[in-house]
This record gives C-alpha cells, sequence and structure tokens, in this order.
C-alpha cells in the first residue's frame, strides 16, 4: 500500500526541467502519468519487485530523480448515484492500481458516507459540508495528507438531500495489477507474451490509426532527453521498439530544443562464456545481434535516436542475478556535463561483476561497427562503454541546443498571435493585425537578441479557411537556416511544423 503523499505529480514539478523516464511494467502504482517517487520512500513499496523498481533504485545511486511512466494496469472506478434526481453526483477512483482494489466499497446512508478501503475507512458526515464539492475535498484531503485509498471528481452538482434514500453499497471495479505484463527475473518470457508487451508499449505510444506519434499522458509537458527501456530485450523485437520508442524520440526532439534518445539493453551474455560441456554460449547470441542491422534498414531515421547497450552485470535485486547494463550505461551519460557527447570511456560505476567480459576484441569491435554499445573491463576505470556514440551530428545546429531553445520559445511566442484569434472569421484585414503583430515582434527579435542576423516572414498560403506562415531564421555565424511554418485554421488551433 502506498499514499498519495510518497509521490510527486507533473502539477507539482518544473516543466522546463531536463527529466530521464524510466517506461516500463509494474505491479502497483499510478498508470499512464508520470511520477516521480520521493527520495525516502522504497520503489518496491510503490512499484513491486520489478525491473522498473531496481532501475529506479539504481538511478538514485547517480543522484538521479527520474520520472516513472508505468504502462500496464488499471485502477478501480465506481459511479456514485443520486438517488433522489437519478444522476451520477461523484466519480471514485482507487489510488492503487492491483485486483485487491475492487474489494473497495463505497458505503451509503441517507445522512453519511463510508469509504471502507482495504486498509483504512474513513466516515463524512453530510451535515458537516456545504455541498458535494466540500465533500471532496475532504476526501481528497485524506488521500493526500492522510491514509486515503480512493479519489474523486465531482460530475453534478446535486444537493445531499435525496443522494442516499436507504443504506446501500457501491463496489469498485475494473482494477487490475497487470501482472500478465511483468517480466519474471529469469527473462523467459514467451513469445506471445512479449507480444502483449509490445501491444500495450505500441497503444501507449502511437494513435489509433498510426499515422503520426503521441506523447503518453502528460509526457509532452516535460523536456525529455533520455528514455530508458528495460522490460523487453532488444533482440526479442528490435524493429518494433525501434519503431515504437525510436520514432517517440524522434518525434520528441522534433518538438523541443534537446535531442532525445532511448536506451535499450540487451539480455546476452548473462553466463560465463563456456558451459561446463565446453560450449560456447557466446557464439549465436553474437552472430544474431550482428544479423539484426539488416532487418531493420527501413527504421533509419529512428536509428540515431536509439542506443543499444550490450552487457550484463551484477544485479542490485538480491531476487536476481543480472540485470543489463543499459540503465547503468544511461545513468552514467546523462550525469554528464554535456550528456550529448560520446560517453566512450566514461567510468560505469557500481558495476561489481560484468558477466560479458569475455567478449574478444574482434568482437567487441564487430558489435560497435554495428552501432551496438559494449560494455567492457578498463585497468584504470573499472568497466566503461566502447564506442558510445554522440547523440548530436556536431556539423548540424542539434549540436548547439542553446540555439534551437531560444528558436522554439520565439516561434511559440509568435504562434500566440495566431491562437488569440482561433474561433474569428478570417479575412483580409484580421491578415494584415496578424502580419503586422508578427513583423514588429520580428523587427524586435532582430534589433534586441544578439544571435539573429535575420528572420525573414513569407505567407505560402492564405484563404478564409487557412493561413500559411512560413519563418526562417539565420543565426550568426552559421551557415544553416532554421526554418518553420505556421498553418492557422480559424476554428483550430496553430499547427507549426520544423523544416
Amino acid at each position: 500500500m502506498y499514499t498519495y503523499n510518497q509521490l510527486i505529480f507533473p502539477s507539482h514539478m518544473e516543466k522546463n526541467t531536463r527529466f530521464l523516464v524510466l517506461a516500463g511494467f509494474s505491479l502497483n502504482g499510478p498508470v499512464g502519468t508520470p511520477f516521480i517517487i520521493k527520495d525516502e520512500v522504497s520503489p518496491i513499496d510503490v512499484l513491486g519487485d520489478c525491473r522498473l523498481s531496481d532501475n529506479v533504485q539504481m538511478a538514485r545511486q547517480y543522484g538521479i530523480t527520474p520520472l516513472v511512466l508505468r504502462l500496464n494496469g488499471s485502477h478501480g472506478e465506481c459511479t456514485v448515484n443520486h438517488d433522489q434526481l437519478g444522476i451520477p453526483v461523484l466519480q471514485f477512483k482507487t489510488v492503487e492500481a492491483t485486483d485487491e482494489s475492487n474489494n473497495i466499497d463505497i458505503h451509503l446512508f441517507p445522512t453519511y458516507m463510508i469509504v471502507e478501503g482495504i486498509n483504512n475507512s474513513f466516515m463524512y458526515y453530510f451535515a458537516d459540508y456545504k455541498n458535494l464539492d466540500d465533500l471532496a475535498v475532504a476526501i481528497k484531503r485524506d488521500l493526500y495528507f492522510g491514509q486515503g485509498e480512493v479519489d474523486v471528481e465531482v460530475i453534478n452538482q446535486a444537493p445531499f438531500e435525496g443522494l442516499c434514500i436507504s443504506e446501500r453499497y457501491v463496489g469498485f471495479e475494473g482494477a487490475d495489477d497487470g501482472f500478465n505484463y511483468v517480466s519474471n527475473h529469469d527473462s523467459s518470457d514467451s513469445a506471445e507474451k512479449i507480444q502483449m508487451q509490445l501491444d500495450l508499449l505500441r497503444d501507449s505510444f502511437i494513435d489509433e490509426d498510426e499515422t503520426g506519434l503521441i506523447f503518453t499522458g502528460e509526457l509532452s509537458s516535460f523536456q525529455v532527453d533520455t528514455l530508458l527501456f528495460t522490460d523487453i530485450a532488444y533482440e526479442k523485437a528490435p524493429v518494433d521498439l525501434i519503431h515504437i520508442l525510436g520514432g517517440f524520440a524522434k518525434s520528441k526532439t522534433e518538438e523541443q530544443a534537446v535531442f532525445c534518445s532511448v536506451v535499450l539493453g540487451s539480455d546476452y551474455f548473462s553466463e560465463a562464456r563456456f558451459s561446463e560441456e565446453g560450449q560456447d554460449t557466446y557464439a549465436e547470441p553474437i552472430q544474431s545481434l550482428l544479423a539484426i542491422p539488416s532487418t531493420i534498414a527501413g527504421e533509419a531515421s529512428y536509428l540515431e535516436h536509439v542506443e543499444v547497450v550490450v552487457g550484463m552485470q551484477d544485479s542490485i535485486n538480491p531476487g536476481q542475478i543480472v540485470m543489463p547494463c543499459a540503465p547503468t550505461y544511461a545513468f552514467m551519460r546523462y550525469t554528464l556535463p554535456n550528456f550529448y557527447i560520446s560517453a566512450t570511456n566514461n567510468q560505469l560505476l557500481h558495476i561489481n561483476t560484468l558477466f560479458s567480459k569475455e567478449l574478444k576484441q574482434n568482437e567487441v569491435a564487430n558489435l560497435s561497427s554495428s552501432g551496438y554499445i559494449c560494455i567492457v573491463p578498463s585497468i584504470k576505470k573499472g568497466f566503461v562503454p566502447f564506442s558510445s556514440k554522440s547523440l548530436y551530428p556536431q556539423n548540424t545546429l542539434h549540436s548547439k541546443p542553446h540555439y534551437l531553445r531560444s528558436i522554439h520559445y520565439d516561434v511559440n511566442r509568435m504562434a500566440d498571435f495566431f491562437n488569440r484569434f482561433i474561433g474569428e472569421p478570417f479575412n483580409n484585414g484580421l491578415l494584415q493585425s496578424v502580419l503586422s503583430q508578427v513583423t514588429s515582434f520580428r523587427d524586435q527579435l532582430l534589433e534586441d537578441h544578439p544571435i539573429y542576423q535575420d528572420v525573414s516572414i513569407e505567407v505560402l498560403s492564405f484563404s478564409q479557411v487557412e493561413l500559411v506562415l512560413s519563418v526562417s531564421f539565420q543565426l550568426y555565424g552559421e551557415i544553416e537556416i532554421v526554418r518553420t511554418s505556421f498553418q492557422y485554421v480559424p476554428s483550430s488551433e496553430v499547427n507549426v511544423t520544423w523544416q
């Protein structure tokens, strides 16, 4: 049992802070929205004994407070109707997403109600509150500051009188811990289970018709430069993982001023190289990894956003012998002063034993040339990544995120000139008004902003139903030009695209 005051939710976070996101499957915890587990709280108490909680614990060893995104499970819900008026008035939701949450009941009487939880019960006398909103505040107060097990929202305002004519129970339904998605410690998940996990992962990151990628829950509100996912080993579904998570990272990079990468792990090389019978247990996995790149050639645009880490280390979880090195690599890279440059030969802390240290030099070279990041022993530093890539192409403006951050900020300010007219009929007079404001803003940028050599504005198309405006930014000392376009449709929002 965990409580809300052990967690931090998006409304209490700084949106302009860079975050490392841990996405995966767990046995409990909020579903579909990012959250932070407070430092003094054990991740196992919130998430259960699983890889996701292991990753949180390791992130803390590097001084990182990660965003956690649980993909599986569902919270229990119930609706309380007003007996006399016959309308729904209160919508309840359980804090936990476990099967046991279905045993919670709302016990109603004509003059009061009891929330009968698994561990605690709270009684609320209607006479103590002016209206349903006040009652909801009291329930939320117990949720946030006590041991409350449910949240509530007011659907329709109604008097307390007639809410309950005779004693009744309203039970919760739909709570599910999603245990069938959580990987076993021995990594022996069946093909059917992996496909089920991939389907859930796809549903979480891609819209229904797959015309474009979307951000899960409130993830779009945050600057995300690293997303770690280790619940499905890369070799089990390379094409799917690159399409889903690599596509997300690519879209996230285009949306924000900072490059976003996804770190995936491999479950290969978890034992000594030679078995008791003398069989080489590494030869086949190496060939399997080397054969993968030819099968994902069509995903080339996503590959630059994906880092696959090869190597297994001793686990921090007593229930496991080994765990992928991918989390250790992701956390080390995230803490570098310039995280987007190559992390080759940087020391990896908190690895006592590396099970894949018996990889041969030519095998490491072949794997690295195929894009894999191998963790190798170092005499002076213990263990280090070999051939980690730079996340930004150094000959483009993506290598200078401070430029892009400024441009994105100014583009959003330009979009506000259009947003204020949404819903109004579009005509030539309105066009001239918007252009006048945008041009005046452009002139102010050129006068006051030291990085802009020129900012040009061009109307690409104009009609009564649509306006497309192109804006180009020329920076001092740079050959490249950053171009963006605004598509304004009076009945909806402004769409900003980057070229």
